[in-house]
């Protein structure tokens, strides 16, 4: 094992002794709307609040360590209308269709789905609309779901002008977005914590997530720090999907440790193999490893000196 990497390990043992709760630690997850029925949602992924409130959605995950799969992403890669609406089952076949691509970007661990009823109540006075918020979770690796979610705090009530049609409602819904989303992302992590559970003292959690990574222009170097990554690293589960074109080389890391311990790993990685004008990018659950300078392995003698 690479000797810097070892003393590394060791101090992470010695400075976690105990486990602790995380949120995310960068699984991806897919959260979709259920709006099949137009009747009742007058909040719909194809409108501009429907819009807003998963864009906000998103931002919430990702704040709290989770990697958030884009819808757009997921059309281009089944090649579905991105404005279509969708029920619950039909929601769960797309999560099993994209997982089942064996891209590392698609390797969905839950689906969220969340749902925005409307009941609305308009007069010559003015238009109110009550809105009710649901949801469920899917866990794409066991294939069942695992809970319910709802509004444990009531959504805002909105008011709205006498007699206001439909596309004066989306655009009065528009300032309850923000609400929308936070009350819809706070309800489905209470739940996702029971798929991430607990981070070890190594570092490890019990979910195997698989991370996205690209190395450039790094020559006979890439496949050393592959063998490393997947031989030496406190978690790893294996190499899949891996491609190599020229001096490009990509691959799915898939490891129960979480981002940022893999992220100093590499870091120790490049310094050991003596590799400069290298630079590390970390993006979510990606990593990507570029070799800025010529193209040119590491001197010979700091490769006997780490593997002699």
């Amino acid at each position: 094992m690479l000797k810097n990497l070892i003393y590394f390990i060791f101090a992470t043992l010695l400075g976690c002794v105990s486990a602790h709760a995380v949120d995310g630690s960068n699984i991806r997850i897919m959260v979709l709307q259920d709006d099949m029925d137009a009747d009742i949602n007058c909040v719909r992924s194809d409108n501009a609040v429907g819009k807003m409130v998963s864009s906000k959605i998103s931002e919430q995950f990702n704040r709290y360590g989770y990697t958030v799969v884009p819808r757009e992403a997921i059309a281009a890669e089944l090649r579905f209308d991105i404005n279509s609406s969708f029920n619950k089952t039909m929601l769960i076949d797309l999560a099993q269709r994209a997982k089942s691509s064996k891209k590392p970007e698609f390797d969905i661990q839950v689906l969220v789905i969340y749902s925005i009823l409307c009941d609305v109540r308009a007069d010559s006075v003015s238009t109110g609309i009550d809105l009710a918020i649901s949801g469920s979770m899917y866990d794409t690796v066991a294939r069942r779901e695992i809970g319910d979610f709802g509004d444990s705090r009531k959504p805002p009530t909105v008011n709205l002008a006498p007699n206001c049609d439909t596309q004066c409602r989306v655009f009065g819904l528009r300032p309850a977005a923000a609400d929308i989303a936070t009350i819809i992302a706070d309800q489905a992590r209470n739940k996702l914590k029971l798929v991430t559970g607990k981070t070890k003292a190594d570092g490890t959690t019990d979910r195997i997530v698989t991370y996205s990574v690209r190395l450039e222009n790094l020559s006979k170097s890439a496949t050393r720090i592959r063998t490393i990554m997947e031989k030496e690293f406190p978690g790893s589960k294996g190499i899949v999907s891996l491609q190599r074109s020229g001096n490009l080389v990509t691959f799915g890391y898939q490891s129960t440790s979480s981002t940022d311990k893999i992220g100093d790993w590499l870091e120790i990685v490049i310094d050991d193999l003596g590799m400069e004008n290298v630079s590390l990018l970390v993006e979510g659950s990606s990593f990507t490893v570029v070799n800025d300078g010529p193209d040119s392995p590491p001197a010979k003698k700091v490769t006997e000196r780490l593997f002699k």
